[in-house]
């Protein structure tokens, strides 16, 4: 005789009973609110029904008026909350001076998710909000040396860039794959009379700042629909990280084309805070620099309440966990700061720039 209790199967979970769409899963409670405004400012006006077409039709309309008003509030509360966003939009970005997309339904987006930060359009921008890496900086006291220290680590030579006279600067360049690249930078020995005057990037006036990587720039990721460069300063902006003004460079390249982007000021960008930079129309350095390295991974080394506010900057900024292609991390260190770049050479070493330029495979 067999074992029925052995055989047995093993009992059913209860399924569970699906809840059914309701406006409470479609709509934030801002939403709600701004729907019952809508709705009670109606009922309001309705009021005069019965001064207008008299007591005993005026009473039927304004009882005949509520089931309209349920039907109607919500595309009310639609156009109430559109034209709240327009009118907002224009008050941040030509009163205000936040940075905002220039198109006008991204605009307008970015105006309700900070008006109404419960709302779709809040959860539309934060899916937006996504960069990855750009470049990295370099620093060095005479660009021909630092080019000759970049190429005996990598294996490869990188290539003059040109000159920045807003800084007094000059660059060299390396591709690093994924839409990233190596910027080689010095003070430009030839910057004329007025080098007094010019403002300092990079601490490129700190001899203790020279031969390492001391900042980076980002660029909207080119994956995400609706990434735009102002979201991305935008963010940093409401974060309270001080992002400077937006400026449009230029340079002349080796081969005589005129390369035009815009970009954060880079007198703000300290260790692991970022700038912003958009290429627009124009080629990125990383696509016209010279190639065979592969940036595999950027990794800031700092600790204690610098830590935290490294990793609540990324996060803000939309640089982890957005589908970058090259993954940044944050590391707890006891020394100073420090940041390193993980690099796949040509010959499929693995080099580490940054801290001691050693092999890491």
């Amino acid at each position: 005789m067999s074992n029925k209790r052995g055989s047995r199967r093993a009992p059913r979970p209860p399924r569970q009973r699906q809840a059914p769409a309701s406006v409470d899963e479609e709509w934030s409670p801002s939403e709600l609110r701004a729907n019952a405004y809508a709705t009670v400012l109606c009922w309001c006006l309705m009021g005069c029904l019965p001064r207008i077409l008299g007591w005993p039709l005026g009473i039927i309309g304004y009882v005949l008026y509520l089931p309209v008003v349920l039907i109607v509030g919500k595309g009310l509360a639609y156009a109430a909350l559109f034209l709240i966003g327009v009118l907002f939009a224009a008050y941040v970005k030509w009163i205000w001076r936040l940075p905002m997309s220039e198109d006008l339904a991204l605009l307008v987006d970015e105006a309700n998710a900070i008006l109404f930060p419960d709302s779709g359009e809040a959860r539309e921008v934060a899916r937006r909000r996504c960069c990855e890496i750009d470049h990295l900086v370099w620093t060095c006291s005479n660009l021909e040396d630092g080019m000759k220290e970049v190429q005996k680590v990598t294996g490869v030579k990188p290539q003059m860039g040109g000159k920045h006279p807003e800084f007094g600067t000059h660059n060299a360049l390396l591709s690093l794959g994924n839409g990233a690249y190596l910027e080689i930078i010095a003070v430009d020995p030839d910057r004329g009379e007025d080098a007094a005057r010019i403002p300092t990037i990079f601490g490129l006036d700190e001899p203790s700042n020279m031969n390492k990587l001391v900042a980076f720039a980002v660029h909207p990721n080119p994956s995400v629909r609706g990434a735009t460069f102002e979201l991305i300063a935008q963010s940093m902006h409401l974060a309270r990280y001080k992002i400077g003004g937006i400026a449009t460079g230029k340079r002349q390249s080796p081969d005589g084309q005129l390369l035009q982007w815009k970009f954060t000021s880079p007198l703000c960008a300290n260790f692991a805070q970022a700038f912003v930079i958009d290429w627009g129309k124009a080629r990125s350095p990383a696509q016209t620099a010279p190639k065979g390295c592969m940036l595999q991974k950027l990794v800031f080394f700092c600790s204690g309440d610098e830590l935290k506010r490294a990793r609540e900057m990324h996060w803000r900024m939309g640089l982890v966990d957005s589908g970058g292609r090259i993954p940044v991390a944050v590391e707890e260190t006891d020394g100073p700061s420090y940041m390193v770049a993980e690099i796949l050479t040509p010959k499929g070493r693995k080099v580490v720039l940054g801290q001691g330029n050693k092999k890491a495979s």
